[in-house]
């Protein structure tokens, strides 16, 4: 930070003129124009600006910072675009256009340090009810090795669940190299993803995911990614790559709508643009997201609960069953097979219209069933009873002979929805 402060402090204050005003809009005109995704767009941009201009409409701006906050307005009425920036800091270079600041040890092992300290943006990985993973990051940082080593320890904690969910509602994107390390977990081979055009530089990165750099870790599950309006750029990206090659299901709210790539153009005076030079293109779907965000497969609303989540995911779940327990009177001929008393000291029996189950395991523990659905209760917090198929058994006198009659769900078993891979089979 002192050096970041010597570096300000060191620099010519800046007044706006009729003349630094013109040189920065000619300047920024022909950066738009050199480098914009569109240029029929640049063009516009430019002919506003330079209109504005010769109306005075920035005559009696003085500050620079209220300068540059006025042109950024300016130019997102004319073509509104989330990767576009116009900023102002004397501290940087004032050589001119195109030229980057050079690099700096002190400032890049203190970004290395914080990287490092925020566990390069994963927040969370996890296993909840139903053997479901659960990764979280809010943002694609850098893939340095130890960033690396962080994304792989967290996909390699969730590898034996039944399902994935991967939480992008509060990811803003960043680095498109992390993007390609994450997606290539998820394919055994090389697959196609999305493609960064740059039309100034007639170049097209095809998008492959790298086998290679996973370190021998396959995730095979169903995947379903979560996002919100606040989901942006490369979190859009991924998202939206997944989707498209049926290798994720979407579920949350429809994302931000940015899908460009800019980079930093330094129009001296300590003027600096973030101009969007590059678009993203899908095989698949033949377009990208820009403007328009990632589109949900199903809907839900941002803060809505993991708990809830699940139980929409996997309807069939035991979870979405235990939100559906109720208290509810029970017809006695419906679960007539079920009554009696087991060997390991289970006795079950129908009293004041409700179903109970009295508990020799637990100190004679008295348990009221609720109701979830025809044939289906909740024993407690860890058990669901299933009536599967009685064979004629009434009052069966063991416990062992009980499992033909009841099928007891236990909490952390298997998942009970029956997930789809993305080949369409159900596993």
């Amino acid at each position: 930070m002192s050096c970041m402060a010597q570096q300000q402090q060191s620099a010519a204050p800046v007044t706006m003129t009729p003349e630094l005003t013109k040189s920065v809009i000619d300047t920024l005109s022909k950066a738009l124009i050199a480098n914009y995704v569109s240029a029929d767009k640049a063009r516009l941009m430019s002919k506003y600006l330079h209109g504005q201009m010769a109306k005075g409409a920035y005559r009696d701006i003085k500050d620079p910072q209220t300068f540059a906050d006025t042109i950024w307005n300016d130019l997102q009425k004319v073509c509104p675009d989330q990767h576009m920036h116009f900023d102002f800091n004397p501290s940087v270079p004032q050589t001119g256009t195109g030229d980057k600041p050079a690099p700096d040890r002190y400032m890049d092992s203190l970004e290395n340090a914080n990287l490092l300290a925020n566990n390069f943006a994963f927040t969370a990985s996890d296993i909840l009810s139903g053997n479901v993973g659960y990764v979280k990051f809010t943002g694609f940082m850098p893939v340095s090795p130890a960033a690396k080593e962080t994304i792989t320890a967290a996909f390699r904690f969730v590898q034996h669940t039944q399902a994935l969910i991967i939480d992008l509602r509060e990811n803003h994107g960043g680095n498109e190299a992390m993007i390609t390390q994450i997606e290539s977990y998820f394919f055994p081979e090389k697959t196609r993803m999305n493609d960064i055009i740059t039309p100034s530089k007639r170049d097209t990165a095809k998008g492959w995911t790298d086998p290679t750099a996973t370190g021998g870790l396959v995730l095979r599950m169903p995947v379903f990614i979560l996002t919100s309006t606040n989901t942006f750029s490369a979190g859009e990206n991924f998202a939206y790559a997944m989707q498209a090659a049926k290798r994720a299901i979407v579920a949350g709210e429809k994302t931000a709508g940015g899908s460009h790539s800019a980079d930093r153009f330094f129009l001296g005076h300590g003027f600096m643009a973030g101009i969007p030079n590059a678009y993203t293109y899908n095989i698949h779907t033949g377009t990208e997201w820009e403007g328009v965000g990632v589109i949900p497969d199903i809907a839900l609303k941002a803060d809505t609960s993991l708990d809830a989540i699940t139980s929409i995911i996997f309807p069939d779940s035991w979870i979405a069953k235990q939100r559906k327990a109720v208290d509810k009177p029970v017809d006695p001929a419906a679960v007539q097979a079920w009554l009696g008393a087991y060997e390991s000291g289970i006795k079950i029996y129908v009293k004041d219209g409700a179903l109970y189950c009295d508990n020799a395991q637990r100190g004679n523990r008295t348990i009221k069933l609720l109701y979830i659905s025809p044939g289906y209760y909740q024993f407690d917090e860890n058990i669901q009873v299933n009536s599967v198929s009685n064979k004629g058994l009434r009052q069966p006198s063991s416990f062992t002979l009980a499992m033909a009659s009841l099928c007891l769900e236990r909490r952390y078993s298997r998942p009970h929805a029956k997930l789809a891979n993305m080949r369409g089979e159900i596993i």
